[in-house]
């Protein structure tokens, strides 16, 4: 079969997600366990949005597999500079780096990531462009240090053409 599919991405914005409280409870039947991240604010910055997490308007349900990865599965509300309200629904994997020996000495299965990909309900106009590009980003969680300090997420948005 011959085919060329270029694909290329394009950053379209970035998201700091300040976040309020973290559970984790189980272990459930299957030996995993639920996690719960309520979203406190956020910050949303880039060429293509601007905007803010709407405080208090979601939470990240994750499921914390018995291997350590952690299946993200957040919503929450976006919104734009301009007073526009978007939702997001945000799925992922978060994996922490592992030691080459646990992985059979293969680097590349050691190391970790955080990645999603986002889906958006956007009203016609200005934004619509979300509900039809694809998306896809990745991560870096900031845990606080001290009581004093926020405990929050990096994500890095791209749009794939």
């Amino acid at each position: 079969m011959d085919i060329s599919i270029d694909i290329t991405l394009s950053h379209v914005f970035d998201i700091r997600i300040d976040f309020d409280r973290r559970w984790v409870f189980g272990p459930l039947p299957d030996g995993n366990r639920q996690g719960y991240t309520s979203v406190k604010s956020g910050v949303v910055e880039g060429p293509r949005l601007n905007g803010i997490v709407v405080p208090g308007s979601g939470a990240d349900w994750a499921l914390v597999h018995t291997d350590g990865t952690i299946e993200l599965n957040a919503h929450y509300v976006l919104e734009a500079d301009d007073g526009t309200q978007i939702y997001i629904r945000n799925l992922g994997y978060v994996r922490a780096p592992r030691p080459v020996e646990e992985c059979g000495g293969d680097p590349d299965a050691a190391r970790g990531y955080f990645r999603c990909t986002p889906y958006f309900r956007a009203p016609q106009g200005r934004h619509a462009w979300l509900n039809r590009t694809v998306i896809v980003g990745g991560g870096e969680r900031r845990p606080a240090a001290s009581p004093d300090e926020q405990d929050y997420s990096l994500f890095r948005y791209y749009a794939v053409g």
